[in-house]
Formats: structure tokens, C-alpha cells, sequence
């Protein structure tokens, strides 16, 4: 029994039961006999003691054994390799059914990325309370981690069933492709490609890479001078059109070849025309600016220039014909410096720190005015706020900065304008201050965005200490730079894509509309136009919220333009872009099954490899597997167990009983 307060209120339970039963039968007048007073005293003693010890919520603790039948993990391995293979006929129904006579089953498979094999992501996933895996696979791993890793860490034997051929092939494959995802028009980008080829020695193939147009773009012969031939060529494409492109890379057939479809490998390259240029303005030095330069640039549809006041100030830089998009204002307006009149108009990104004039920034009226009588600072950590709804920042995004270090804010009060909401509030120690950290507001047709605190470069260095790169912090820097540079009419409806996606990649489409006030609502219908060579159709958007959002499924290979439209006070709006999807080619660049794989996850984990042929065996072998005896120690609270409200009405009506008989009652 475990009580959760201290022991001498145990003791206290047994006086108050004492008390109880001399009062009642040892104090005044006696009416029963001294055996009789002595017997009903104990029962009166143990009953109110019990019912003392109930008020602590005692818990009793006992240990459950549970006997299970052994239970196996199926996972088969259904990637192209395999269906490719000879063996893709190869059914594992009497297998499964087999091993069902002797133990119970799950089964899972790599069903879908069928355009590669990550056997260590298969493992990972099974039921850690198995007693034992069957892995089908051909062991070609081109995917993830290391399996054998993955399987040593298990606990458990993994039997493998080893299918596909492992005699090398005559044949020949674009083993790997490497090129930039976006280029400049006008500018050259590299590619460079891996050619493999196996038993083709003496013979030769050309390389040649035509653009969407079917123009030739690069072409290389090259010669296999070995039976396990691989070698690497370099080209320079220059991007001559705008927009996402597609380019073909195809090797001639050499004679003998088994397998052709490996000899061609499509790819894409987003051709942009210029970026939107971001202005970052600091009063002075710091290291946010470098923090937040290498954040706007991560997207690459901006560039970012670093400037002080001084060198404006100095007449070292002109403004004027600078053609910004946007203004990043790192303590400015400082006593020295005011925000730049060339500047005024642009959309704003406030950076509110130790440097910046409290009562020259209320005076520009942005929507945030800050009260101090006092020069000092504190040092404020994030809140999340996922109510927040002026743009879209992923919860594991917010979740993530909560864990980055405090920002240096200036001491002050704040008082905010209705429009503002706040994506981060401050929290002081583990007080939470609900004041603005991280906010943004719709002026009218301006979109401002308010950082109350400097220390920003720390966020970038936590980001990859924490999690090993800086994508975090870089998405929100990237997203609060998109919202601020919304301000025409055209970017009042805005449909979100991403530009590459794979074949085996689930496609969502999101969408934001915007009123005159840009707050975000979804009142009128939204309707997508897909248009492709591989598919078309049109889809109606359904609504999450305050956005839309739209799901395509898997698409096959291709490029896709699409068309979304809505009508919002009497006005049609348009927003159109377009997106390509990739076709994985991880499986046909090797189809040599690799049975050493197999064998090494299954030593490594006390299991055993089987061929096709000896599934019997196998199945054998998992008979032999024992009962899984599970110890579980459970807590129940001893009020509610019926066997202590038994006791204490046994107690009670004994007393009563006996009372009775001796004629008090």
C-alpha cells in the first residue's frame, strides 16, 4: 500500500479509531460486559481507522503477469527493384498463412515509395513488442540509414527472405544525376551526370541532354573500358527561358543491353528572372544582419543587401534606384539615424532593440507604440501562439523557437493596435507576459511585421545546434518577409506550391485569400485548374479555417501549370504558377539483388536468411518461438475496490449485530 503523505498520518488514523472506540465504550456508563465492550471496541477501532485511512487515497501496488502467443512482424519489400526482378511474381500468401497457424501477425509494407527502398525506415516502424521480423526483400537499399544498424538495435531476430537475381546484368544505367534546382535566366548551370555500366566492356554509348524544346544541349560519347564500368560527366546548360523547364538526359543503347529504362532521367530546373530585393538597414554592426541575410536568402526568389546608416549618411549609397521590395529596419530609428524618406513608402520589417529611439519609433504610428522611463533591457524567450493567423508558420516551426535563446528586449510597455496579432509573445523566467515578441498587423494596404528584441543570430545557431540545420529559423524569417512584401492587389489571393515534387509524393495545395482589411476569410467558392501533359482536370479548393486547401494525391511525371480563381466583391481573382513532378529513378540504376544485406541483418540480430524455396523451413523455425510473458505492475486505488467496502460493512454490521443481540439497540 503507498500513501502520499507523511507516515505519522497513519498514526493519526489510528488514534482517531482508538478515540472513537473508548469514547464510545470505556467513558460513562457501561452497558455491556467487559469481553462484550473489549470486542465491540475493536471492531468499532478497525472500521473508523479504515475509513480514516480511505481520506489518504492509499494505493495498493501489484505486479500482473500476462502470457501472450508470440507475435511476428511481415514486412515485404514491393519497390520497383523487386517488381522488376524476376521474382516480381512471387506470392507470400502460403507464407503468411503458415505462420499464422503458429503465431499472430501484422503485415507492412514499403508500398508507398516504390521508386526506392529504405529497408532501414521499414524496420524502424515495426511493433517493438514482436517477437520476432520476416523481411522479403531483394537487399538493394538506396534509402535512408543503415539497416543492419537499424536491426542490431531491435532486440529481436529478423529472418530474411532473399529474392531478385544476384548476378550482375549486361546493362547499362544514368546511375546518378546532380544539378542545380533553380538558375538565373541568361546564366549557365552545372549538371553533372553518373554513368554506370556492368559486362559491356569494349563497348561504347552517347550521352546527349535536350531541353523541353527537344533541342540538343550537351552530348558526350563515352567509352566502357571495364565489365564494372562507372564514370562522371560534367556540362554547363545555360537557362535561355523563363519559368520551370525540362530537360532529358538519354544514353544510347549499347548491344546486349537487359534493361532500358534505366538509360533515361528526366529532370527539372526552375528558370527565374531575377529576385526581389530586400533591403536590410541597421543603425550599426551586428551580428543579426548576417543571421537574417542568410534567412531571406534561403528563399530563392529574394536577395538581401546589408547596409549601415552610416554609409547613407555618407553619401557611400544611393536609395533611389535601388528598386527595393522590402526594408528590414534593425534599430532604426536610432538618436542618430531616422527611417530614410526614400524608405517610407516600402513595406517594413521592424527589428526593436537596445539601439532604437522608443519615441521616434511611436512617432512613425506603425500600429505599436512602446512606453519606457528606462534605458534598460531584459531578456524575453517565445511563447508560441497558435492562434495566430496572418500567415502560416508549421506548429513544429513555433514549437522549435520556444527552445531557442532569450532576445535582449528593451524595457517597456507596449500598447498595440486592434489589427496586430502576436505569432510570439514574450515570457520573462517562466513568467508569461502575453506582451508581443514576434507580431505582425494590415495597415490599410501596408503589411508590418515587428520583432521586439535583437539577438537574432543566436535563434540561427540554437536552430542548428538543436536540430542540425537552420531550417527553422529560416522558414520564419522567409515568412515574415513574404507577408510584409504582399502589398498589390494581385497578391490578394495567393495559392501555395512547392515547385518539385516526387511521383510518390502526396501533392497539397493551400491557398489564402484576403479582404480589404487583408484578413484572411474564405467565404466565396475557390476553384484549381491542373493542366499537364500527364493529367488534367478541375477541383474545387475545400476550407480549413481561414484558408483553403486542396489535395491532388500523387501525380505522374511531368510539369503542371495550374489556375486558381475566386470572385471577391464583383472582382475575379487569378493566381497562376506552375510545378513539376520528378520520377524517381533510385530502383532501375541497380537491379543486382545484394543477399549479403539480407544475411547481415539477419546475423546481427540472431535470425537467419531463407531463399524462396525454403519456406517451410522457415516457418518451422518460427514455431519454435515462445510465449511472451509480460510483467505489468499496476496502481489501484484501494477506495474503489469492493472487497474494502465489504470489510468495513462486515465491521459495521458485526458491531450492530452484537449490539443488538445484548438489547442496546
Amino acid at each position: 500500500m503507498i500513501i502520499d503523505y507523511p507516515w505519522y498520518y497513519v498514526l493519526l488514523c489510528l488514534l482517531v479509531g482508538a478515540a472513537y472506540a473508548v469514547v464510545l465504550y470505556f467513558v460513562g456508563r457501561r452497558t455491556f460486559g467487559k469481553v462484550t465492550n473489549v470486542t465491540l471496541a475493536v471492531l468499532r477501532f478497525v472500521a473508523v481507522t479504515v475509513i480514516a485511512l480511505l481520506l489518504l487515497s492509499p494505493v495498493a501496488k501489484r505486479t500482473v503477469h500476462e502470457r501472450q502467443q508470440p507475435h511476428v512482424d511481415l514486412i515485404e519489400d514491393r519497390s520497383l527493384s523487386v517488381q522488376m526482378s524476376a521474382d516480381s511474381a512471387f506470392a507470400l500468401a502460403n507464407l503468411y498463412e503458415d505462420i499464422a497457424n503458429h503465431c499472430r501477425t501484422t503485415l507492412s509494407s514499403d508500398t508507398s515509395n516504390v521508386g526506392r527502398t529504405d529497408l532501414g525506415g521499414m524496420l524502424d516502424k515495426i511493433n517493438p513488442d514482436a517477437a520476432a521480423v520476416v523481411l522479403s526483400s531483394d537487399g538493394i537499399n538506396n534509402h535512408g540509414q543503415n539497416p543492419v544498424t537499424v536491426a542490431e538495435q531491435l532486440g529481436m531476430p529478423v529472418y530474411t527472405i532473399a529474392l531478385g537475381d544476384t548476378t550482375p546484368r549486361r546493362d547499362a544505367a544514368l546511375a546518378n544525376l546532380r544539378h542545380n534546382r533553380i538558375a538565373y535566366l541568361g546564366n549557365s548551370f552545372p549538371v553533372e551526370i553518373t554513368i554506370g555500366a556492368h559486362r559491356l566492356r569494349g563497348r561504347g554509348a552517347r550521352l546527349t541532354v535536350v531541353d523541353g524544346l527537344g533541342h540538343n544541349v550537351a552530348s558526350q560519347r563515352v567509352e566502357y573500358t571495364d565489365d564494372d564500368f562507372s564514370t562522371t560527366l560534367s556540362f554547363n546548360i545555360k537557362a535561355e527561358m523563363k519559368g520551370l523547364q525540362k530537360y532529358v538526359a538519354t544514353l544510347t543503347v549499347a548491344e546486349g543491353e537487359v534493361e532500358l529504362a534505366n538509360n533515361r532521367q528526366a529532370f527539372y530546373v526552375d528558370v527565374i528572372d531575377g529576385r526581389r530585393k530586400v533591403l536590410i538597414l541597421a543603425n550599426a554592426p551586428h551580428p543579426d544582419l548576417g543571421a537574417m541575410k542568410q534567412a531571406v536568402e534561403s528563399n530563392p526568389n529574394y536577395e538581401a543587401c546589408v547596409i549601415t546608416a552610416d554609409m547613407l549618411q555618407g553619401g557611400r549609397m544611393r536609395l533611389q534606384d535601388s528598386n527595393y521590395s522590402l526594408v528590414v529596419l534593425h534599430n532604426i530609428p536610432s538618436t542618430t539615424h531616422a527611417v530614410p524618406k526614400d524608405l517610407e513608402t516600402l513595406p517594413k520589417v521592424y527589428v526593436i532593440g537596445c539601439q532604437t529611439d522608443l519615441p521616434r519609433f511611436n512617432a512613425l504610428r506603425a500600429g505599436l507604440e512602446i512606453v519606457s522611463r528606462t534605458k534598460k533591457s531584459s531578456e524575453m524567450t517565445a511563447v508560441y501562439n497558435s492562434g495566430f493567423s496572418l500567415f502560416n508558420l508549421d506548429a513544429v516551426d513555433g514549437e522549435a523557437v520556444e527552445q531557442f535563446p532569450p532576445l535582449d528586449v528593451p524595457f517597456g510597455e507596449q500598447k498595440a493596435s486592434a489589427s496586430m496579432q502576436s505569432l510570439f509573445t514574450s515570457r520573462l523566467g517562466s513568467i508569461d507576459t502575453r506582451q508581443p515578441l514576434v507580431a505582425a498587423s494590415v495597415q490599410g494596404k501596408a503589411h508590418l511585421v515587428f520583432v521586439w528584441g535583437e539577438g537574432l543570430w543566436k535563434w540561427r545557431l540554437a536552430d542548428y545546434q538543436n536540430n542540425g540545420s537552420h531550417e527553422h529559423f529560416d522558414r520564419l524569417i522567409s515568412q515574415m518577409v513574404n507577408f510584409a512584401a504582399v502589398t498589390d492587389q494581385r497578391d490578394r489571393f495567393i495559392v501555395e506550391t512547392e515547385r518539385h515534387y516526387s511521383e510518390n509524393e502526396s501533392i497539397v495545395v493551400n491557398a489564402q485569400l484576403y479582404n480589404d482589411a487583408y484578413e484572411l476569410f474564405n467565404t466565396p467558392d475557390a476553384t484549381f485548374t491542373l493542366m499537364g501533359d500527364s493529367a488534367n482536370g478541375d477541383f474545387n479548393f475545400t476550407r480549413r479555417g481561414d484558408v483553403y486547401t486542396l489535395s491532388l494525391g500523387r501525380l505522374p511525371e511531368g510539369i503542371y501549370r495550374y489556375k486558381a480563381t475566386t470572385h471577391y466583391d464583383g472582382n475575379t481573382l487569378v493566381a497562376e504558377g506552375s510545378f513539376a513532378v520528378e520520377a524517381l529513378h533510385l530502383e532501375q540504376a541497380n537491379l543486382t539483388a545484394d543477399h549479403t544485406l539480407l544475411r547481415s541483418i539477419s546475423a546481427v540480430t540472431g535470425g537467419q536468411m531463407y531463399y524462396p524455396d525454403q519456406l517451410s523451413e522457415l516457418s518451422e523455425q518460427l514455431s519454435t518461438l515462445k510465449p511472451v510473458i509480460y510483467t505489468h505492475t499496476r496502481f489501484s486505488e484501494l477506495i474503489g475496490l469492493p472487497w474494502v467496502l465489504l470489510l468495513i460493512l462486515l465491521l459495521l454490521g458485526a458491531e450492530w449485530v452484537l449490539r443488538k443481540y445484548y438489547g442496546e439497540i
